[in-house]
């Protein structure tokens, strides 16, 4: 059959430009070659595609109809390529895992062990990230499982909380506070918070203001400005022994020079852990990851908060 692929792309590309030069350029092949294969087409289909004269290239009326047409049909074949490679990955044994930060500090090597452990065929890959990009790149098939925190849920996605963490406040060494065996929210009435941005984590953000709120205040905040990493975070309270921070007791297992940390005394205080997947199409790794996870929930006692 005259119509091939290779063809086919030849004219449409005749057809873009409706100059042979150009879209040989474009195409990178020589321009005889391409004239010559754009002809055979022609003559296949027994169709004049293209009036040619010195000065320029038109297309006839079924060249205008095979370049609509056939500008879907390669389209539809992209679409077709692509889907096929994703249900490839969903059906090999690896495992794409995107996690905040602070899921890093603790919860992540425990449940990656875990499903190791069980799943040793599994190859994992892990990119840490801020929720707003862990939630997108999920929802877009790019990430299989997502670990993020307090996340309330969004269409065409499945969550579990696997761990309640409780709170504690984080300041220098010279807070008026850090002297204290722990602390309420009440008592930080009236300090200055930092706080994550909104537009990158807002379960993290809202959580501290929803606190303070329930006991009547709203803190004088400050936005994080350089919320890549903890470090700029714990430096930045380290100089400032007039702010502090409220973040997952977990953060405490890796130390900063004149920072300390403070238990939340507070029932309510406590932050949520959870897993995130597509609610069609997983990765087969993913039942098994979510399985793990939970395995390690009970072993550890997540889903209490005192824990």
């Amino acid at each position: 059959m005259s119509l091939t692929l290779q063809r086919l792309r030849y004219f449409l590309a005749v057809a873009d430009e409706l100059n042979f030069t150009r879209a040989a350029e474009r195409l990178r092949v020589a321009q005889p070659s391409l004239s010559a294969q754009v002809r055979t087409l022609e003559r296949g289909l027994g169709i004049e595609l293209l009036r040619r004269t010195t000065r320029r290239v038109e297309l006839t009326d079924a060249g205008r109809s095979l370049h609509e047409d056939g500008r879907r049909l390669l389209e539809e074949l992209d679409r077709a390529v692509e889907r096929s490679r994703r249900a490839h990955e969903r059906t090999s044994a690896t495992l794409r895992v995107a996690y905040t930060a602070s899921v890093g500090y603790q919860a992540l090597p425990l449940i990656l062990d875990e499903l190791e452990a069980v799943a040793p065929d599994v190859v994992v890959s892990a990119h840490r990230a801020w929720s707003t990009w862990v939630i997108d790149a999920v929802r877009a098939g790019d990430i299989d499982l997502g670990l993020v925190r307090e996340f309330d849920g969004a269409p065409g996605l499945v969550h579990e909380c696997l761990r309640r963490e409780p709170l504690a406040v984080f300041a220098s060494q010279r807070h008026r506070l850090a002297g204290r065996s722990s602390l309420t929210v009440a008592s930080l009435e009236g300090e200055t918070i930092v706080v994550v941005p909104a537009s990158l984590a807002p379960g993290f953000h809202d959580l501290t203001l929803t606190l303070c709120a329930r006991r009547g205040f709203t803190p004088p905040t400050i936005e994080l400005s350089a919320p890549d990493n903890r470090e700029p975070l714990l430096a930045h309270l380290s100089r400032h022994p007039d702010r502090l921070f409220l973040g997952p007791v977990s953060m405490s297992t890796t130390s900063w020079e004149g920072v300390v940390h403070v238990p939340i005394a507070d029932a309510d205080a406590h932050m949520e852990l959870s897993a995130v997947w597509p609610a069609s199409g997983a990765a087969r790794s993913v039942p098994l990851a979510v399985a793990a996870a939970r395995a390690v929930a009970d072993r550890e006692g997540w889903l209490d908060p005192s824990g």
